[in-house]
């Protein structure tokens, strides 16, 4: 009869909170205030052309930006 041995996978590394990491693997930035994301997203709009808002972050209190495909 075969051994059944199992086979560990090899598991990425956890990130503690999967809000706080864009979609490209760098971590998202983090504002004090709504007023200071909403100047960011409209810096951003003039430098890229993106639209982006502010949202509250549910885990840390802070504000992040975030893309109409996350809304």
């Amino acid at each position: 009869m075969a051994s059944r041995r199992r086979v560990r996978r090899r598991e990425e590394p956890r990130r503690p909170r999967l809000s706080h990491w864009r979609a490209d693997g760098q971590a998202k930035s983090r504002y004090r205030s709504e007023a200071d994301a909403n100047r960011a997203a409209l810096q951003f709009r003039l430098e890229h052309g993106v639209d982006l808002w502010a949202y509250v972050c549910e885990f840390c209190g802070g504000w992040h930006l975030g893309s109409g495909d996350d809304r």
